[in-house]
């Protein structure tokens, strides 16, 4: 019997008489995740959650909507990630989560490790994403978004630099390819209309297996130069970019009303309901940090308004 593609099999863990998620949730806590052990050795840390998401529709209106309900600390809700590899005096600072097979992987945007995560709290190094091509600078790649496309993961960054402009591909036995992605996000960045002196900035992208499309939400749009305080409170963008497979035919999706401060940082296609998405939206304004968890649909509705999940930075969310 033949195996289904990896990001097939992703979609369809789940069936579509589905009514009820569990949701892992990652942080992201920057210079907060240093912490020091009991035997004195400096260490990094970060919070993955789960969560339960339910879906819900009107009997009279068939409407559908989604709802959040948090899982007690107490009853397994939230556990501690130890990492001890750093870079700079940072590490721990994982920005996605992406289930492949039966792996949770996650990613350290600062050191370029790929973790698996088993027993809800146990890290398994298995990779270093190297930036850019990988052969340049010895520094760790920004892993910002990931998915599966076929039978490999694609793990990309913020698209904003040159080195960033790359994408990693990694097959089910971690074998690594690197490559230059720049026309990619130079076709997303001519849809938006930013203008040779704006930027875009991404943590979040999809592909989607069913319709053969690149699902890409921006975090930041701009059309002009980036300036860190305007970034932090007046960027944060609503437009879902829906391209083909080569980036040769981009439309664009408004969802929801855009709040200036808030930003995607990961999304999740919704197995057994292809059409609909999970997704979580930060805040980064000076040392404020605030997460919120969202959902849509591919048609452009709101499922979920944004519902606060937390006063600290979250980067990745997965349906386990």
């Amino acid at each position: 019997m033949n195996q289904k593609p990896a990001d097939i099999a992703r979609l369809e863990r789940y069936g579509a008489e589905t009514r009820e998620y569990t949701l892992a949730i990652i942080t992201d806590e920057d210079h907060a995740s240093q912490v020091e052990l009991e035997d004195g050795q400096t260490a990094w840390k970060s919070t993955l959650r789960y969560d339960k998401l339910y879906r819900d529709v009107d009997p009279g209106t068939g409407k559908v909507s989604y709802r959040l309900d948090e899982i007690p600390e107490d009853q397994g809700g939230e556990h501690q990630l130890i990492s001890l590899i750093a870079e700079g005096g940072r590490g721990a600072e994982f920005s996605e989560l992406v289930k492949f097979g039966k792996r949770l992987i996650t990613f350290d945007d600062r050191t370029g490790l790929v973790c698996e995560i088993r027993d809800k709290n146990h890290l398994v190094p298995r990779h270093i994403l190297m930036t850019g091509s990988g052969d340049e600078k010895f520094k760790g790649f920004k892993s910002e978004w990931a998915t599966l496309k076929g039978d490999d993961m694609i793990v990309g960054s913020h698209g904003k630099k040159p080195q960033e402009e790359w994408i990693k591909i990694l097959d089910r036995k971690y074998g690594l390819d690197s490559v230059d992605w720049r026309e990619n996000y130079q076709h997303i960045r001519e849809a938006l209309g930013v203008g040779p002196n704006g930027y875009v900035i991404h943590e979040a992208a999809e592909w989607h297996p069913y319709r053969q499309e690149w699902l890409f939400f921006p975090r930041k749009i701009s059309t002009e130069p980036f300036d860190k305080k305007l970034d932090e409170r007046e960027r944060g963008a609503n437009t879902l970019i829906i391209a083909n497979e080569n980036f040769t035919n981009i439309r664009t999706l408004t969802i929801g009303e855009r709040v200036p401060e808030r930003g995607i940082s990961s999304f999740k296609i919704i197995p057994g309901y292809p059409n609909e998405c999970v997704g979580l939206k930060s805040v980064e304004v000076g040392d404020r940090t605030e997460t919120y968890l969202f959902c849509f649909d591919l048609d452009g509705n709101v499922l979920q308004d944004d519902t606060l999940i937390g006063r600290y930075k979250c980067e990745g969310v997965e349906i386990i």
